[in-house]
């Protein structure tokens, strides 16, 4: 996993340390924009459309489709989106470079895209619709193969924990080197084994608990980098990364009771307001002494069950700083504070279901490119595509830890399903409206070699 690429050393004051960061996962996209691109422009002119306004085209596609991608996700994890305002969902749907695109989001968004060009040009190029899907399918295999090495690099859609068996044969684990939150409540909740840190936490009470709410050691897992940096059960964390594991208190309930309490807050000048990076509004204590102070006076005031509790720690690995791999913790043990070597978390093996897909398109790709010359008519391309994807997307979804709706599938199931009879219905139009390139022409009458007869 490569969040961020390298970084380009200009702008440092608007994004410190180091200047602007180049995100594996953009940096994928744009060249998978630029293969297709090009590669199309030279498929386009088999079917008469000038490379100009294929590319025009592909702009189009890869707009509409990133939109549809986005707006999916965000609707299907709305939750992950605290701030419902139309700003604050604006400024989240423009952070695509962070990853959180579902590939079904972007068919319906390309689809939409792709009708709207056709009838403001290709129409008026007379350019057939059937003869173009053809043409591009093979570059949406090519594209979705590029695309989910962006998501290799993200490190997002990952698969489930992996069985030990599969750990001696290639891609068969990977081992993320951050904290995934799709794999949380498998490891430690389903199993109780760990957390995706190589350590687990005990279980917090986040109701304003009397004692210190920052994170404690749990359990270590034998032979992990927190184990290799001295980490043990029982330990406090007391810093996170150089920064205090600050105590975070939100206040909840509606509107009007959430503005009492920052009133109070506000009054009594303890802690410091701030947004953490998954949007919420808390208060912030980096003292244990500031927490315990607040705690008091809102035991009096009668609040004490409006505030939800949690620390920054907790908080960093909900949203981990992108391009951060290591960790740095300072611990309280035993009354003492030791400042720990920092180690890189490492998680048990996962299915790395990212890199099957773009197996899964490489493979296919071939199929389409040498089964063009042999298809019975226009369209059988795409087709063969929506089926070979709708077939690969039901089994690799299995692999991946998502939300189950109806009958235990999810939503990319379900899509897989409708994508695939789709598929079906769309070949049985195409081979009863559409000439068949099999036939051949009748064979013309033999030219007879005996002499002309003679004429009077």
């Amino acid at each position: 996993m490569q969040q961020i690429l390298f970084t380009i050393p200009i702008l440092k004051d608007r994004f410190p340390p180091d200047g602007i960061p180049v995100p594996g996962f953009g940096t994928m996209l744009f060249v998978a924009f630029i293969v297709v691109a090009l590669w199309g422009s030279r498929r386009a002119r088999r079917i008469g459309l000038p490379p100009e306004r294929f590319q025009d085209f592909v702009l189009w596609i890869f707009v509409g489709g990133l939109i549809g991608a986005r707006i999916l996700y965000m609707i299907q994890y709305s939750h992950h989106f605290p701030d419902r305002s139309l700003l604050g969902w604006l400024g989240a749907f423009l952070k695509i470079w962070e990853g959180g695109i579902v590939f079904y989001g972007s068919v319906v968004g390309g689809v939409l895209a792709y009708g709207l060009f056709y009838w403001l040009v290709l129409r008026h190029l007379r350019i057939s619709n059937w003869q173009l899907a053809d043409v591009i399918a093979p570059l949406i295999a090519a594209g979705v193969a590029i695309g989910r090495l962006g998501c290799w690099l993200n490190g997002c859609c990952w698969g489930q924990v992996a069985c030990v068996a599969t750990a001696s044969v290639p891609l068969g684990t990977a081992h993320f080197p951050l904290l995934p939150a799709h794999a949380r409540p498998q490891l430690v909740a389903d199993w109780g084994l760990q957390t995706t840190t190589g350590f687990a936490l005990t279980r917090t009470n986040h109701r304003l608990p009397l004692a210190d709410p920052r994170s404690r050691v749990l359990a270590v897992e034998a032979g992990s980098a927190a184990e290799q940096a001295g980490l043990e059960a029982g330990d406090r964390i007391v810093r996170v990364n150089g920064q205090p594991n600050a105590i975070l208190l939100e206040p909840l309930g509606t509107a009007e009771m959430i503005e009492t309490v920052w009133q109070k807050w506000q009054a009594w000048g303890i802690g410091q307001e701030e947004r953490t990076p998954s949007g919420r509004r808390v208060l912030r204590c980096d003292t244990l002494e500031d927490y315990l102070q607040l705690r008091q006076r809102l035991t009096h005031t009668g609040l004490e069950t409006q505030i939800y509790v949690d620390d920054l720690f907790n908080e960093w690995v909900r949203d981990w700083p992108r391009g951060h791999n290591r960790l740095r913790l300072s611990v309280e043990r035993q009354g003492q504070t030791l400042d720990l070597p920092p180690f890189v978390p490492r998680t048990v093996g996962l299915y790395p279901t990212q890199l099957y897909e773009t197996v899964s398109m490489l493979l296919l790709l071939p199929v389409l490119l040498l089964y063009y010359p042999y298809r019975r008519h226009d369209g059988q391309l795409l087709v063969l595509l929506m089926l070979g994807y709708a077939v690969h997307r039901f089994i690799n979804e299995s692999l991946r830890i998502e939300p189950a709706y109806t009958f235990g599938l999810t939503l990319s199931q379900w899509g897989s399903l409708v994508v695939a009879a789709a598929a079906v219905i769309l070949e049985a139009y195409l081979w009863r409206t559409q000439p068949s390139r099999w036939r051949r022409s009748p064979p013309s009458a033999p030219v007879s070699s005996a002499p002309a007869p003679p004429t009077s």
